[in-house]
């Protein structure tokens, strides 16, 4: 193992990337687009592989255009400081169990008899058992992306729609929502449930919220409100020497 964050540019905190950028607000800039981009395309040509092949598949998708290790584990072990934990992380899988937490993760995942569930219990079960994977973390980057991303396409793989621009625009929100669910015997999912009900819909989003129907796109801006995180900006990656 390296001593050091291999993913960094020298002697800064910017990733190593495909298009030559050192200033860390451009890269994300342009990551953003780029991915944002990308998730509609995967939108249009549709997505089933819920795996955790598919889910590096998945992330190599959205951000090939952008790193050289798009869809592919990381080689060290990392934190992320929480605001909502006062500056302490969540404990990620190390790098060298990645594999498995995934395939275990994925393993839980492929139990449930999804097609006979309500709706409630689909956002619940869905609330409780995606979160391993996004602890798992297995990238140096867009791991919570890739698996709202993975969400989204397996609620609408059972035939539900889903209000990603909910998710989108709750980031700080969604977030935290994941970090709670990551506490063993003290997980708290009523968060994430919470946001996936109203983020699960049984009607298509666009009948939910009719552009000429005031009443309507003022309940969708009331759900948005509810979700929003003021000046929330995320931490960045940290790298831990093993």
């Amino acid at each position: 193992m390296s001593k050091y964050d291999i993913y960094l540019q020298e002697g800064s905190n910017v990733l190593k990337n495909k298009l030559g950028i050192t200033d860390e607000a451009e890269l994300d800039m342009a990551e953003s687009g780029m991915v944002r981009t990308n998730m509609n395309l995967l939108y249009e040509s549709g997505f089933s592989d819920f795996t955790a092949e598919g889910f590096c598949a998945l992330h190599r998708q959205m951000f090939s255009d952008v790193y050289d290790w798009a869809g592919k584990y990381r080689l060290i072990n990392m934190q992320k400081r929480e605001a909502i934990l006062a500056g302490k992380s969540v404990w990620y899988s190390n790098w060298d169990t990645i594999e498995k937490d995934l395939h275990d993760a994925f393993a839980e995942i492929g139990k449930v008899d999804w097609q006979n569930l309500t709706h409630d219990e689909f956002a619940k079960r869905v609330a409780r058992l995606f979160p391993a994977v996004w602890q798992v973390h297995p990238f140096r980057e867009g791991n919570t992306r890739t698996t709202v991303m993975m969400i989204a396409l397996f609620v609408e793989n059972y035939g539900y729609y889903f209000d990603y621009e909910l998710m989108a625009q709750s980031a700080g929100y969604v977030r935290n929502a994941f970090v709670l669910c990551c506490f063993g015997e003290y997980s708290e999912y009523e968060h994430l449930e919470k946001i996936l009900l109203d983020a699960i819909s049984e009607v298509p989003i666009e009948e939910l919220y009719d552009s000429e129907d005031e009443p309507a796109q003022e309940q969708r801006a009331s759900k948005y409100q509810k979700y929003y995180t003021e000046n929330y900006k995320p931490q960045p990656h940290e790298y831990i020497e093993d």
